[in-house]
Formats: C-alpha cells, sequence, structure tokens
C-alpha cells in the first residue's frame, strides 16, 4: 500500500486529492487544525470508511513552526502532497497571507527531509499566480504564459496572495536544492467544480459559483476566467508523485477562458427553472496560458469545462449551500 502525506486536509483541493488517494487504496496520514475529533472531520472520516485506503488525521495547528506533530504527520510517507497555504484576500497582506504561505512551506520541506530516504518526491501546490500577476501586466516570454515564466510584477499589499504564490514556490524550489528533496510543483487556476462537504462553505471558489446561483434576476454578470476543475487539479498532483518523469512545474489549466455568458448559459440549461432568475453574461476576452505540458508529460486528460460547472453547481444545491429562490420555488 503507497503511503501519503496531505497538509490541510479540509481544503477544497486537498479534500478532493485525499478522496482520490483513498480511492487508489493509499494509507494517509493528514494534517488538520482543528482536534482530530472534530464533527467538522466527520466527511474526511466517511470517505476513508467507505475506500480501500486508509486515512489518519494529524492535528497540526500551526504548519509554519515546525513541530513534532508535524514530524509525525510525515513519518513513513512515500509522497508528501503540501497543499495547505491562505487562499484569502482579507486580513493583514503579510501577516495572513505571504508570511503562512512561506513559512509552511519552508516547514514542511524541512520536516520532509528528515524523513529521506523514505519520502520519494514532495508535490508543492502553487498557483499560476506565481506564472503571472493579477493584471497580467508582464509580458510572457513566448506566445502564451507557460512555466518558464515567472511573476515579477506583483507588489504589496494588493495583489498578496499573488505575492505569496510566488514567494511560496521560490522559497520550495531553494529548499529542494539545498536539502536535495526531490520537488514538483502543480500551478492551477482559478478552481472550481463539485465539493464534498458543506464545511467547505466558505471557500473563495464556493462563494463565487455560489453567488451566480443566488443572484437577483436583472443583475448584470460581466467578465471572464481561465479556470480548471478540482478533480483535474488533484489528479495532476498524483501524476506528480507517482510518475518517475515528473520534472519541474506544471500549469493545470483550461487552455480557453471562459465568459459570464458561458456560465450562465451552462446553468440555464441544466436547471430550466433559473432560466427567468439568472443573469445574462458578457461573453470571454482569450485566455494566454499554455497548458499543455501536464496533458503530454504526465497524461493528465481534462474534464469538460461545462461538466465543472455543472456538476459544482449541483453539488452546492444539493449541500445546501447554495439555496436561490428558484430552486426552492421548483421543489414545491
Amino acid at each position: 500500500m503507497a503511503s501519503a502525506c496531505v497538509t490541510g486536509a479540509t481544503g477544497y483541493v486537498a479534500s478532493e486529492l485525499i478522496k482520490q488517494l483513498l480511492g487508489k487504496g493509499y494509507k494517509i496520514k493528514a494534517t488538520v487544525r482543528s482536534p482530530t475529533d472534530s464533527p467538522r472531520l466527520q466527511y474526511l472520516r466517511d470517505i476513508a470508511q467507505s475506500s480501500c485506503g486508509s486515512l489518519d488525521l494529524v492535528q497540526v495547528p500551526d504548519l509554519q513552526q515546525g513541530s513534532e506533530a508535524l514530524d509525525s504527520a510525515l513519518a513513513g510517507s512515500q509522497y508528501v502532497f503540501h497543499v495547505a497555504s491562505p487562499f484569502r484576500f482579507d486580513g493583514d497582506p503579510d501577516l495572513d497571507i505571504v508570511q503562512p504561505a512561506v513559512r509552511g512551506t519552508k516547514a514542511v520541506l524541512e520536516a520532509a527531509a528528515k524523513q529521506k530516504p523514505a519520502v520519494k518526491r514532495v508535490v508543492v501546490t502553487s498557483s499560476v499566480c506565481a506564472i503571472h500577476d493579477m493584471n497580467r501586466k508582464q509580458q510572457p516570454k513566448h506566445e502564451q504564459f507557460c512555466e518558464e515564466d515567472w511573476n515579477e510584477t506583483s507588489q504589496m499589499p494588493g495583489e498578496a496572495y499573488w505575492v505569496s504564490k510566488v514567494q511560496a514556490e521560490r522559497a520550495a524550489w531553494q529548499l529542494a536544492e539545498q536539502l536535495g528533496l526531490d520537488v514538483v510543483t502543480i500551478l492551477p487556476n482559478f478552481v472550481l467544480g463539485p465539493v464534498i462537504s458543506s464545511e467547505q462553505a466558505g471557500g473563495v471558489s464556493v462563494g463565487f459559483m455560489k453567488g451566480i446561483l443566488e443572484s437577483p434576476a436583472g443583475k448584470p454578470f460581466e467578465g471572464s476566467w481561465t479556470v480548471n476543475d478540482v478533480r483535474d487539479v488533484a489528479a495532476a498532483h498524483i501524476l506528480a508523485a507517482e510518475k518517475p518523469e515528473a520534472k519541474g512545474r506544471y500549469i493545470v489549466s483550461q487552455p480557453h477562458s471562459i465568459s459570464a455568458r458561458f456560465i450562465t448559459d451552462t446553468l440555464k440549461a441544466a436547471y430550466p427553472a433559473a432560466a427567468a432568475a439568472l443573469p445574462d453574461g458578457a461573453d470571454a476576452e482569450p485566455s494566454s496560458i499554455n497548458s499543455s505540458k501536464v496533458q503530454q508529460e504526465l497524461g493528465l486528460r481534462l474534464t469538460p469545462v461545462a461538466d465543472t460547472v455543472r456538476d459544482m453547481a449541483a453539488a452546492l444545491l444539493q449541500l445546501g449551500i447554495a439555496q436561490p429562490a428558484w430552486a426552492a420555488a421548483a421543489a414545491e
């Protein structure tokens, strides 16, 4: 049975990753902030009980500092998936976003180094925010942004999340060389797709889709987003760990942006009762991201983006995270 450690088990990506690893029969240790008997962790225990793998939750209240608990979580793991990192746009830009991301990454890699040679590879979750800035002021080296690009223009405090991803990933690569660790990084775009539990209701991605589903009729909805499916992001992590040839950075992203119109049209087709309630959206701008490397080198197959939108909406409605008036009326 293969073994792995996953940090930040209750996160959007980490929960899906744990689900997929359990489905493959992995023996997992996963870090959580809460006491391990907390009711809010029951959904993870339920997934484990119905799978062929095993899950041991380890309380690590703060990843930023090395601890015996963190060492225990990594002990015996062949693969370490460092997924935990603040995904927020509020709070103190440095204290609440940048420092936890960087210090957490350093602490996990230093703990992984203590477990050599048992640890075969560390997979670190980065972001396309480490590739380009918020408004793409920086030009890509080639026609599209790819793994060769680094975000060199984001500044504090306005782009603290972008800065956190750049600094955390750079720290990972620096420590990989210093500590002799085999590190691969995964760089998702804006993550959408089904959530596993209502415990994830407060996430940024969930709030995005919830806001659309509950949007008042007639409210303008504009914008374009280059997205990826949470299931693809998790699968990419596993491929990056298991394939010996995996190396360097891997962007996970749909090759084309989706528009506000695409999202609302997809939802209206899936939920006819929402047709009059959902807003009409505007069209998209072209994407400038090249995500072919992860598909060509690791064999990742991307989920059709319409499935991502439909499946996320279905999960939010089923779990009661989104409660639009049109859904209540249709159920009566």
